[in-house]
C-alpha cells in the first residue's frame, strides 16, 4: 500500500477521468488508462520501497525447446462415440480428464474441460464427433483481455491460469471463441469423489480450462519421459496424438506434413495448436 496522500489522490483523479491520459498508438502498441495505472503504480511502489525496478535480458529456458500440440483423429473419435451410443456418451477421454484434474461433477453445471460436439454436413448426413477443449492458441484472446494477467502463455505454448491471480471476472470466457473455459459457480470439493493430489484443486469463483495436464507434462519431461496428457493415454482408439512441434521427427509433425488437418475457426487468426485430422 502506498501511503503518500498526494500519490493516492493522483490515482483517484485518474480513475475518475479528471486527469487526461493520451492514448498513444504506434504500430501494435497502445498505452491504455489501465496500463498507465499499472506502470505508474509499479514505479511509485519501487520508489516508496526504495527499490529500483531492474530489467534483465530474458534467457532461453528449458520450456522454449518445446511447442506442444495435439492432433485429433476425427474418424477414430467418431467411431468411439458411436460405439458408446452416439451423442451424449461420456468417452474415456472426458471421464479420465475429470478425475485426474479434479474437475467436479455437478447436476447443475457442466464443468467438463472436454466437450463432444456433433457435426453434420447436411441434416441427413452421418454425424462426426469432435472433442473440443482449450485449443492452446498461439494468439490467445483470453490472455489479451485478462485484467490481472492470470491467464498467460508459457514458453512451450501452453496457456495456463494462475489461480492466485484469477478474480473470476470471466472476460477470458467471453474472449474465447471455442467456449473452452468453465467458471466454478460452486465449491468444487462438494462434487469431488476422487482427488488427485498432483493436480490443483480450484476454489469457488475462478475460471478453469484444459492445460494439457501441465502438472503431468512437466513431471514426465523432468523424468526424461515422452510426456502425454491424461486424455491421450485414456483413449482406447489412439485418436489423440500429442507431441512437440519443434521436433520434426515427432508424430504430430509427421502427421501435419502428410495428412489433411484443419483447425477450428481458422479465420480468426488464433492459430490453435489443437488440430483435427479428417
Amino acid at each position: 500500500m502506498i501511503k503518500n496522500e498526494k500519490v493516492n489522490k493522483f490515482y483517484a483523479e485518474i480513475l475518475k477521468g479528471s486527469v487526461a491520459i493520451r492514448v498513444l498508438r504506434g504500430g501494435n502498441s497502445m498505452v491504455s488508462r489501465r496500463k498507465f495505472l499499472l506502470l505508474t503504480m509499479a514505479g511509485a511502489t519501487a520508489i516508496a520501497t526504495g527499490k529500483a525496478l531492474e530489467l534483465s535480458e530474458k534467457k532461453e529456458s528449458e520450456l522454449s525447446k518445446y511447442k506442444w500440440a495435439m492432433i485429433i483423429d476425427v474418424e477414430k473419435c467418431t467411431e468411439c462415440i458411436k460405439s458408446r451410443g452416439g451423442f451424449g456418451a461420456r468417452p474415456p477421454c472426458v471421464e479420465e480428464c475429470a478425475k485426474a484434474n479434479n474437475v467436479p461433477r455437478s447436476d447443475k453445471y457442466d464443468y467438463d474441460l472436454i466437450r463432444i460436439y456433433e457435426v453434420r454436413a447436411t441434416e441427413d448426413a452421418e454425424p462426426l464427433y469432435f472433442p473440443v477443449m482449450c485449443q492452446e492458441c498461439e494468439n490467445p484472446g483470453c490472455v489479451q483481455v485478462c485484467l490481472t494477467q492470470a491467464s498467460y502463455k508459457r514458453e512451450d505454448g501452453i496457456v495456463v491460469v494462475d489461480l492466485h491471480r484469477c478474480i473470476g471476472c470471466r472476460y477470458c470466457m467471453i474472449a474465447c471463441p471455442y467456449n473452452a473455459r468453465r467458471f466454478l459457480f460452486e465449491p468444487p470439493e462438494e462434487h469431488l469423489t476422487v482427488v488427485n493430489p498432483e493436480a490443483p484443486i480450484r476454489r469457488h469463483g475462478v475460471v478453469m480450462k484444459c492445460e494439457f495436464c501441465v502438472w503431468k507434462i512437466d513431471r514426465e519431461r523432468a523424468e526424461g519421459k515422452d510426456p502425454k496428457p491424461v486424455c491421450v493415454e485414456a483413449c482406447p482408439y489412439n485418436a489423440l496424438i500429442f507431441g512437440n512441434l519443434k521436433d520434426p521427427n515427432s508424430e504430430v509433425s509427421k502427421i501435419l506434413r502428410t495428412s489433411k488437418v484443419i483447425t477450428l475457426r481458422a479465420n480468426l487468426g488464433t492459430n490453435p495448436k489443437v488440430k483435427y485430422k479428417l
